[in-house]
């Protein structure tokens, strides 16, 4: 197949206009490859609901395509499906046959346990400390679990378990993954974790020889690789015509895909959650801004009142004066009264604001008494 070539303004048009799952089918792409792709190029995808909203012509928000692009760049697409024997190919089957190539990788399980690794090591020697006798009884034995690798599996399948762990192990680590066993087996894969167990399946049986328990779990020698956070539940297990040992490089393609994956996902969620800090920010600031405008024009405001009120109050000492001479009754306690109302009106006039002792605890713009602190 061809590779599919956009600029960056087509690729982004695109994206908006059809789910990555249609446009995945259209050009023999993956929909995660698609997105890989996006968010290497620094193109915008819809966010969550974005097509539900379509659908029901409601109000949608489109992320503009940064200006600092090239929007005439133009992006190749190598698609991830190809056909080989008749099969059609999806991208973990594509690693998968790139793992069994890597001449470095082995991907075989040893009849013997040849320079076995360091978890091996202390979980072997954890797992011989625990059929002791004297360590049964030991309940602070039981907690000191660092170093000792996630494995439930009968006595004799325990040799088996401990190969197959370290090819496992071995495996991870020339990929350049971690793994860590502190209470838990953990692989590490670009910085995702993943929980892992090695058990041995069990089958019910019906106990004949009491009536309690009604059944009991008899093991049944089968190795079964569980992937404990993820649901539906993921393992890898012995089958009659399988064995788990002939299945490295499945389980270590579908990792490195689910790794990916969710790398990515972090990624897009880390973004999301940037964009939404970002414009609660924003917002935020915004709030300040329009809170702080409204108080300065209250303040204004209240400041514009006092002074048409002192002016108002102004007018009518001068009436009142005014009065008094015409009728000739401006005596001694007229005139007192007149000093005593200019300087109230000094007191609340907001461009002379007199101090007034026996106002001090009256606000000017409400005219009522100021709250009291309590210290």
């Amino acid at each position: 197949m061809e590779p599919v070539t956009f600029t960056s303004q087509e690729l982004y048009k695109l994206v908006w206009e059809k789910p990555l799952t249609h446009i995945g089918k259209e050009l023999g792409y993956s929909d995660n490859g698609i997105r890989k792709v996006c968010i290497k190029h620094n193109i915008p995808l819809p966010k969550a609901g974005y097509w539900s909203k379509l659908k029901y012509n409601k109000k949608v928000k489109k992320t503009p395509l940064p200006k600092s692009d090239n929007e005439t760049k133009e992006i190749n697409f190598n698609t991830d499906i190809e056909k080989k024997k008749g099969k059609l190919h999806t991208e973990t089957s594509l690693l998968k046959q790139s793992i069994e190539e890597n001449e470095k990788l082995t991907l075989t399980v040893s009849e013997k346990l040849l320079n076995p690794d360091p978890l091996i090591k202390s979980t072997k020697a954890y797992y011989k400390e625990l059929k002791s006798a004297s360590n049964r009884n030991n309940r602070n034995f039981y907690e000191e679990r660092k170093g000792v690798l996630s494995i439930s599996v009968s006595n004799s399948l325990f040799p088996r378990a401990i190969r197959f762990m370290d090819a496992l192990i071995k495996l991870f680590k020339k990929r350049g993954h971690q793994i860590i066993a502190n209470r838990e087996t953990k692989i590490i894969i670009s910085g995702e974790k993943y929980k892992i167990r090695l058990t041995e399946k069990h089958k019910r049986v019906k106990n004949t020889s009491s009536k309690y328990p009604e059944f009991e779990l008899i093991p049944t020698g089968f190795l079964c690789l569980k992937f404990d956070n993820f649901y539906p539940d993921k393992e890898w297990t012995d089958t009659a015509t399988k064995p788990i040992e002939n299945k490295l490089s499945d389980i270590l393609s579908w990792f490195e895909i689910r790794a990916e994956k969710d790398r990515i996902d972090r990624i897009e969620r880390e973004i999301r959650q940037k964009i939404r800090d970002e414009e609660r920010k924003k917002e935020e600031e915004l709030k300040q801004l329009q809170d702080q405008e409204f108080s300065n024009f209250q303040t204004m405001f209240d400041t514009a009142t006092r002074w048409h009120k002192s002016q108002y109050l102004r007018n009518y000492i001068k009436k009142f004066e005014a009065y008094a001479i015409k009728t000739n009754s401006l005596d001694k306690e007229k005139q007192d009264w007149i000093k005593w109302a200019t300087e109230k009106a000094d007191w609340y006039d907001p461009f002379i604001e007199k101090q007034d002792p026996l106002l001090d605890n009256i606000d000017r713009t409400t005219l009522t008494p100021k709250k009291t602190r309590y210290w």
